[in-house]
């Protein structure tokens, strides 16, 4: 007589039917993949905010170097006074999200030397006369809108533009 070979236990067949059901799949796939669309969603409309406050940087910073352009002095205030207020106009609500703005100006005269003796140029930190070249800085720094930034270690997003003038004769 033979020895009985040893058999395995079945499942109970209430496994064996969970294991084969397929029913679900597509609410499980769906939780994946929502998770990454959202992400992209996100991710897309932080950058189109970003390229906005860009742009508004970029309108900021040319209406501001126009201040320069002019050999008339302001009726009121200084020239960094007035181009301090044309960026403010144009930059100001973003100061609701937390955001700061910097604008700073450079004489460079004419890209001389400041007189024959000397060997290196320090630019004033005024608007300058006539003929002399400004520099304008706009600067713009504000936390990210989404937080995703953030999350991969930029906590502050800094956008600057710069323009140099000169002033007219």
């Amino acid at each position: 007589m033979k020895a009985s070979a040893r058999r395995r236990p079945r499942p109970p067949a209430v496994a064996t039917q969970l294991l084969r059901d397929e029913r679900g799949i597509a609410s499980i796939e769906f939780a994946f993949v929502m998770v990454l669309a959202v992400m992209v969603i996100i991710g897309t409309v932080e950058l189109a905010m970003e390229m906005i406050v860009d742009a508004m940087v970029q309108a900021a910073a040319q209406e501001a170097s126009r201040v320069g352009l002019t050999t008339t002095a302001p009726a009121t205030g200084t020239r960094v006074q007035q181009a301090q207020k044309i960026v403010e106009n144009i930059l100001g609500g973003w100061r609701n999200i937390g955001a700061t703005i910097k604008v700073t100006e450079l004489n460079y005269g004419s890209y001389g030397y400041n007189n024959a003796a000397s060997t290196t140029y320090v630019p004033t930190q005024d608007m300058g006369g006539y003929g002399d070249v400004v520099a304008y800085n706009v600067q713009l720094t504000m936390p990210g809108f989404t937080g995703i930034p953030a999350m991969f270690g930029v906590p502050l997003l800094t956008f600057q533009r710069n323009f140099l003038v000169q002033n007219e004769k």
